[in-house]
């Protein structure tokens, strides 16, 4: 199993406080045969210290300098200059269950598959681990790309798009609908940082959030131009619901103050799936359980249909006192 190696993708930019945690967590893996190509993104803190530290006492591990350009840009260089049969992408400020690399190149081998996809842990500020189950169709996958163990062939022909934000909608999704055999470990091996303030994720840039319609309709062309979009129609459509609606709607809008950019997104969310998917409102789609999904989808129609302050009152207020109480 060993002569198996393994290429692991790790995009650094100014994470000083995460970035030892990440590296000694991957190269302490059980599992021996792998490549670290760390790609420094211009990083202004005392990240590339920290590598060049760690890096001394590990030749597995190589640093790769280049101008900030984004996170899809250090991604592209990586797989790039990765020499590995299989491909494992892993955030600065996350971090791998020590068995990550075995258990994937074990199930890739026994099952003779491109894809593994694992489950993973939220990990929120106090050190509380959430644990997140996903599934093997686009829509239950999760759009990110570091609970998933690739062939490295699968990425043939893709790249990240660059110069935009949420960069893994865009792409992610079609590389899981080209692989030819999909493998599920039911093991949460990914600890994924939910605290950092400065990750896009906790990011509210409402100029930015148009972004996530962009990356949509550039995954959709994208599965369309593999010949895979009559095949995985529905799955496509569940996904633009539940990014495009569900997430943007419900996690981010209500963190926008002011009035015009709210009615700016709003309207070009009603755009898009009036283009894409017309009949979404009468979808089978479900997000949570029947009482759950009904609140939800209640207060996504509430906003948009502009009516702001209803959505805020059944969602926006109970979801901010939840998140105090519990953390996540």
């Amino acid at each position: 199993m060993e002569n198996l190696l393994v290429s692991i993708i790790v995009p650094v930019y100014n994470v000083e406080e995460y970035v030892e945690r990440c590296i000694k967590s991957i190269i302490h893996q059980t599992y021996t045969n792998i490549e670290v190509i760390v790609v420094n993104d211009g990083s202004t803190d005392d990240s590339i210290n920290i590598l060049r530290r760690i890096s001394q006492n590990d030749q597995r591990i190589t640093i790769i300098n280049k101008e900030n350009g984004g996170q899809a840009s250090a991604r592209n260089l990586g797989l790039e200059k990765s020499n590995g049969e299989f491909i494992l992408f892993v955030d600065s400020d996350d971090y791998l269950a020590k068995n990550t690399v075995q258990a994937c190149v074990q199930k890739a081998e026994a099952e003779d598959c491109d894809l593994v996809i694992f489950d993973y842990y939220n990990v929120n500020h106090k050190g509380d681990t959430q644990y997140f189950k996903t599934g093997m169709r686009l829509d239950t996958a999760r759009t990110v790309p570091w609970n998933k163990f690739y062939r490295k062939n699968l990425w043939n022909g893709f790249i990240f798009p660059q110069g935009s934000w949420y960069e893994d909608l865009g792409i992610v999704p079609a590389v899981v609908a080209s692989a030819k055999k999909i493998v599920k470990l039911d093991e949460p091996l990914y600890y994924y940082e939910t605290s950092r303030g400065g990750s896009q994720t906790n990011s509210i840039n409402y100029e930015k959030l148009h972004d996530v319609i962009y990356m949509f309709k550039n995954v959709y062309e994208a599965i369309e131009g593999i010949g895979k979009l009559e095949e995985k129609e529905k799955e496509v459509e569940y996904l633009f619901i539940e990014h495009i609606l569900f997430a943007t709607l419900l996690l981010k809008l209500p963190h926008i103050e002011d009035r015009e950019p709210k009615y700016e997104l709003i309207n070009h969310i009603n755009t898009t799936m009036a283009e894409y998917f017309p009949g979404w409102q009468s979808s089978d789609f479900k997000n949570g359980n029947s009482f759950n999904h009904a609140i939800k989808k209640f207060v996504i129609k509430s906003y948009l249909r502009k009516k702001f302050f209803l959505g805020d009152l059944v969602w926006k207020y109970p979801k901010k006192l939840k998140t105090a109480v519990s953390g996540f």
